[in-house]
């Protein structure tokens, strides 16, 4: 029995067993899902909070890096999340609850917040990495800003559940090496899990095994010749 609290049990989870069937492709054409329009969001960030720095994280971010997946509430990471409060509020978007996540080694906190259907989680925290992934500008298909890919990752590995799992395979799958010891280099100066650098990795094997086609098999293709 795994430690389900334990983010770091989860991912070794998940990987042992994963890497251990060494699966090949997809059962879909992810290139073609890929190029697919994103579904244009219920409302504008940048008019909502025009002075304020703010990026999309959670799922709706990933449809950046992966395929889009349905998913039901918004998440975005700021830096003030006093000031989004108010801006909020003003703007007759009405609170939730407070979100605690007792176990992350990033200091995430977050509220949540609905109006008119929507559903908008906002996160924030005081360590250093936050205004790191607000300063560099990275924006989806559709022009809206979104947390750059690795500091994407570094919070999915810190949740590690199991949809996050899913999403680090697909979203490192079509990164190259260059790409990819860069994200490690962020996951190794802000992670505080020793294991986290080398999970990165495998992920990235696990999402490339995904886009592999397997190999026809020649032995079907030989002339046998007439059977009669």
């Amino acid at each position: 029995m795994i430690d389900i609290t334990d983010a770091s049990a989860r991912r070794r989870f998940y990987l042992s067993r994963s890497l251990r069937k060494h699966p090949i492709g997809a059962g879909s054409n992810l290139s073609a899902l890929m190029a697919l329009p994103r579904i244009p969001l219920p409302m504008n960030f940048a008019e909502l909070f025009p002075n304020e720095p703010w990026c999309l994280i959670g799922g709706v971010a990933t449809r950046a890096y992966m395929p889009e997946r349905t998913t039901r509430d918004i998440d975005i990471l700021v830096a003030h999340p006093a000031t989004i409060d108010k801006i909020l509020r003003d703007n007759t978007w009405t609170y939730d609850q407070e979100l605690f996540f007792p176990n992350t080694t990033l200091a995430l906190c977050g509220t949540s917040y609905h109006k008119d259907h929507i559903v908008l989680d906002v996160f924030s925290s005081e360590q250093t990495w936050v205004a790191e992934a607000l300063r560099t500008p990275t924006y989806d298909q559709t022009g809206v800003r979104v947390a750059p890919l690795a500091y994407l990752v570094l919070m999915k590995i810190d949740s590690a559940r199991g949809v996050d799992q899913g999403d680090l395979q697909r979203m490192l799958g079509r990164v190259n090496d260059s790409q990819l010891n860069d994200i490690v280099a962020i996951i190794e100066k802000y992670s505080h899990d020793p294991q986290a650098a080398d999970d990165v990795r495998q992920y990235a094997q696990l999402g490339r095994w995904e886009r592999q086609q397997p190999q026809r098999n020649h032995d079907l293709d030989i002339d046998r010749g007439p059977t009669w």
